[in-house]
């Protein structure tokens, strides 16, 4: 689980020593909420990549056993060196098969907690695939912002998954091969050690984990693509705007106190409606 970013779309949140990955959505953590996903789908050991500044109080406070028979253990990843150099920084501690990449800033809403990543593992191993990724449709206008998959000619749209022949990172829309964006889960084989040790830096000088995930592709590794299902959501905590959202969401399915929220929000905006009309008025 990578978590190792600087959170710098979210100061002053995370100015102090506080991760960004540690605040709080709803009543649970953000990571909190990533490890019982990751549990509910029959995970048992978790790698948090972690920078040294972090590692304090996500080591302190997870430790190294958790709820289900959970294990926790703890990679560094003492320069910020993008995605890839992140989950390269796990590779004594992954073990030798395939393995889960859950990005530490990306919360899901599911009606079945660890669903999506369950089917995403199901899809991998019953493909024989060598890439599996969650993938989510963004609007065109919006596509640049991701890495893209590319779907094979009759490879299954509509059903539980497709099959892929390329992912492409950031691409201008009118260049971008569908609009089925990586949603922040993956599953690789463990090929995926030596393609990310052949990953040249980009211009920004970060290792980019599409591209390793491209090589393994291009060298004959099926790809698999997971949709998001009815009443998944994908929530982003890595700026203000997103973070608001995703605490508003869970707050608002919190058993105790969600009805309550959602009455005081409609007798909000309600007021701020009339308010509105009578300034207009």
């Amino acid at each position: 689980m990578p978590a190792a970013g600087l959170g710098t779309r979210l100061r002053p949140l995370t100015s102090g020593v506080l991760p960004k990955e540690m605040l709080p959505v709803g009543r649970r953590l953000a990571l909190e909420r990533i490890v019982d996903e990751l549990a509910a789908s029959g995970i048992r050991r978790i790698v948090f990549v972690i920078s040294p500044a972090k590692e304090d109080t996500i080591r302190r406070h997870f430790g190294e056993r958790g709820a289900d028979g959970v294990t926790f253990a703890y990679a560094l990843q003492s320069e910020m060196r993008g995605l890839g150099d992140a989950v390269l920084r796990a590779e004594e501690l992954a073990g030798a098969g395939p393995f889960v990449v859950a990005l530490g800033d990306a919360v899901f809403e599911e009606p079945a907690p660890g669903g999506l990543t369950l089917r995403l593992v199901d899809a991998f191993s019953a493909q024989n695939a060598s890439v599996g990724l969650a993938v989510q449709r963004v609007p065109r206008e919006r596509i640049g912002r991701y890495g893209v998959v590319r779907p094979a000619p009759g490879g299954g749209a509509g059903g539980p998954f497709l099959a892929i022949t390329d992912i492409v990172e950031k691409p201008a829309p009118e260049d971008a091969p569908s609009d089925l964006a990586a949603a922040a889960r993956y599953v690789v084989a463990p090929g995926i050690w030596d393609c990310l040790r052949r990953t040249r830096p980009g211009k920004d000088g970060e290792i980019q984990l599409t591209d390793a995930l491209r090589t393994m592709l291009s060298e004959g590794g099926r790809g698999v693509a997971v949709p998001l299902g009815p009443g998944e959501v994908r929530h982003d905590i890595g700026g203000l705007d997103s973070y608001f959202r995703a605490f508003a969401a869970f707050a608002l399915r919190d058993e105790e106190h969600g009805a309550g929220l959602g009455q005081w929000l409609r007798a909000r905006l309600n007021h701020s409606d009339s308010d509105e009309e009578k300034s207009s008025a």
